[in-house]
């Protein structure tokens, strides 16, 4: 029987970055929703969401990809 990850706790960093990406992906989500509807806002959300899924889960393409929306949202911001 297999009980991997039972009654284990993660890191305090793991944890931090989790909280940290979901609260980012709100910001990004309120961004979206009330100033202006841009399509990075959006990706910007999607990619903190994934950030923190594939972090939790431990799913490293999950994190990778969110990695990769959440900074090419930040560099369409700056970009334009």
């Amino acid at each position: 029987m297999d009980t991997t990850g039972i009654g284990t706790r993660a890191p305090a960093a793991s944890r931090f970055l989790v909280v940290a990406a979901v609260v980012f992906a709100v910001i990004h989500l309120i961004d979206f929703t009330f100033y202006g509807q841009s399509p990075r806002n959006l990706a910007g959300a999607l990619g903190c969401a994934l950030i923190a899924y594939g972090t939790r889960r431990q799913i490293r393409v999950a994190t990778l990809a969110g990695a990769v929306l959440a900074l090419g949202a930040i560099v369409v911001k700056y970009v334009n």
